[in-house]
Formats: C-alpha cells, sequence, structure tokens
C-alpha cells in the first residue's frame, strides 16, 4: 500500500503547473481514499498558516506542499517515509 501512495505522490508531481478552470480536485482526480493520504501527509510535513492540504484543491498543488514540506525536514533523523522517497527519487 506505501509504494502505491508513494507513486500517486511521484504522478501527481509531475502533473501541469497551469491552473485552468477543468482543473480537477484531488478528490476527483485519484478518489476520496487516496487524496486524503496526500491531505494527511500535507498537513502532517506543512509550516505554511493556511496550506493548500485540501482534497478540492488539485493534487499538484497538495504535493508541491508536500515537497515544500520535506525540503524543511530533508536533515531530520527520522522524516516521514514518504519525504525520503521524494527526495530520493528527484535526486536522480
Amino acid at each position: 500500500m506505501k509504494f502505491i501512495n508513494v507513486l500517486i505522490v511521484l504522478f501527481c508531481s509531475t502533473l501541469s503547473y497551469n491552473v485552468s478552470a477543468e482543473e480537477k480536485s484531488c478528490a476527483a482526480e485519484l478518489g476520496k481514499k487516496q487524496s486524503e493520504i496526500l491531505v494527511k501527509w500535507c498537513i502532517n510535513v506543512s509550516s505554511a498558516t493556511h496550506p493548500p492540504c485540501n482534497s478540492l484543491n488539485a493534487c499538484n498543488l497538495i504535493t508541491d506542499e508536500i515537497k515544500r514540506g520535506c525540503a524543511f525536514l530533508e536533515k531530520e533523523k527520522n522524516p516521514p517515509y514518504y519525504c525520503l522517497l521524494t527526495y530520493q527519487n528527484e535526486s536522480k
């Protein structure tokens, strides 16, 4: 299950940064269960006052916030596993 979640994060991170009227919510794009996982990860790592950690937002907004939050935790002793996997794949 964890592997599937990581694939979802990596897939969503490749989405376009252009927000259009046709862009779907993350819940509509991935389904309620998977989008809720991304939202939990986002809330867990975000230091923003009003982060975009909401399944009604586009997946790319949520995953960008996860990446941003993970960047702050990069040197931590025990960062969340999804941060480790995100940075291992991005550094290649």
